[in-house]
């Protein structure tokens, strides 16, 4: 459910309390303790009786874990509701398609630590092994060896040794007693960096080998089709979507094992073509 598609926030809290369970039943008198109001006003909030103020829609969007972007987006459309004349009304409407536009871009979607020195990137997306090393390293409470790092990635111990020093200086790992945790940097690559082809290629290749070994509990699905513009774009939202909620899960979710998910979505083009995406 992705609030960039709603054009009024009445509706999306309407299809929000729809996803709870029991149907949003006692959802409702949550929100209003939340905002510290009388749960009758949600209700005449929801029936279009009541508008909410801007610091109610900001401590809502709280209590919806909304990202900095949503909860921008949340905020014009409880300005446009409230819009007092025409005027003001489009001038909200067109900061709200500008928006809109803007989370289209993946990058925003999600909150981030300082990233990498374009150096250490250099050397972190040259090789799967760089972040699948680090993720090994945090599906246990006390870490893991050199040695155990060796013998799962079936690699020279000189070059686990490297690729864990690399990772130490970066702020990626963190040792103690000899045993490695994953640290505190964070890594992400937005739209447009030189080194996200080679990050998407890396793990692409790494799927391929795996496909011919692939078991019933993991997935791989390829589907070339043909379909209107129109749906093109309501699928990539709803994937933009899934991808917030991918983050939100794995962001929580204890570290058993080590997992990789390719997503692509793109027109086919001739090779080599760079013709621009009719509207």
């Amino acid at each position: 459910m992705s609030l960039f598609s709603y054009s009024h926030y009445r509706q999306y809290l309407r299809d929000y309390l729809k996803t709870r369970p029991n149907r949003g039943h006692g959802e409702l008198a949550k929100i209003a303790k939340a905002l510290g109001v009388h749960s009758t006003l949600m209700s005449l909030v929801l029936s279009g009786e009541r508008e909410l103020t801007l610091e109610q829609g900001y401590d809502l969007s709280k209590y919806l874990d909304l990202t900095a972007i949503e909860t921008e987006y949340f905020s014009l459309l409880i300005q446009h509701e409230r819009a007092g004349n025409v005027r003001y009304k489009s001038f909200v409407k067109q900061k709200l398609e500008k928006l809109q536009l803007e989370a289209t871009q993946v990058a925003r979607r999600f909150d981030h630590e300082k990233q990498l020195t374009d150096e250490k990137k250099a050397i972190f997306y040259s090789s799967w092994l760089y972040s699948a090393i680090r993720l090994y390293a945090s599906t246990d409470t006390h870490g893991k060896s050199p040695e155990q790092i060796h013998n799962y990635f079936d690699l020279p111990r000189s070059k686990v040794l490297m690729i864990l020093e690399f990772l130490e200086g970066a702020g990626l790992v963190v040792q103690n007693k000899g045993r490695y945790l994953m640290g505190p940097q964070r890594t992400f690559l937005a739209h447009g960096s030189p080194y996200l082809v080679k990050h998407h290629a890396n793990w692409r290749i790494k799927a391929l080998q795996r496909a011919d070994f692939i078991t019933d509990k993991e997935l791989m699905f390829t589907s070339p089709i043909s379909l209107s513009k129109g749906d093109f774009e309501k699928i990539r939202e709803r994937l933009l979507g899934f991808l917030k909620e991918f983050s939100t899960v794995v962001k929580d979710s204890p570290a058993e094992e080590v997992a990789c998910l390719n997503l692509d979505f793109f027109y086919v083009r001739g090779k080599g073509s760079t013709n621009p995406i009719e509207e």
